[in-house]
């Protein structure tokens, strides 16, 4: 949390900031082990986040002189935990299909499978994005993806 008000009160200030590749690595950490330990991690980013969200640092009170970008960047940092509120109902939702006999979701038709096909496509063109801006090996951001 702190790294991420960190850069938000530089960029809000006026600072401007550089994506910096070493050729050594400048810092080395390690990444949890198993799934407890991971599952703590995510909870106290997710916490920071909402924190983040519901403080004076949102990017909704950002100052002029913070970029449309950034503060769409920002902004994903804190309603990102909210997700989870779509991501629950969508694995109920299937239960609530065999619990009342009813199919929720409607037939697929041509527009809903156009907009699949479109969406689906601009995340894997981003992804290939990422991985050419990135400077890094398929198989490490196949690793950071899982």
């Amino acid at each position: 949390t702190e790294d991420v008000v960190t850069g938000y009160r530089m960029h809000n200030r006026g600072w401007k900031s550089v994506y910096c590749v070493t050729k050594r690595d400048a810092f080395r950490g390690t990444a949890p082990i198993n799934l407890t330990d991971r599952l703590h991690q995510v909870l106290r980013w997710a916490t920071g986040s909402v924190e983040i969200f519901f403080s004076r640092n949102n990017a909704f009170l950002a100052s002029p002189r913070m970029k449309s970008l950034q503060r769409i960047a920002y902004l994903n940092v804190g309603i990102y935990p909210f997700t989870s509120i779509f991501l629950i109902v969508y694995c109920f939702l299937p239960a609530l299909s065999l619990f009342s006999g009813q199919f929720i979701v409607q037939t697929l038709n041509v527009t809903f499978l156009t907009y699949l096909l479109t969406i689906t496509v601009t995340l894997c063109l981003l992804a290939v994005l990422e991985i050419k801006w990135s400077g890094i090996e398929l198989e490490e951001w196949w690793r950071n993806e899982q």
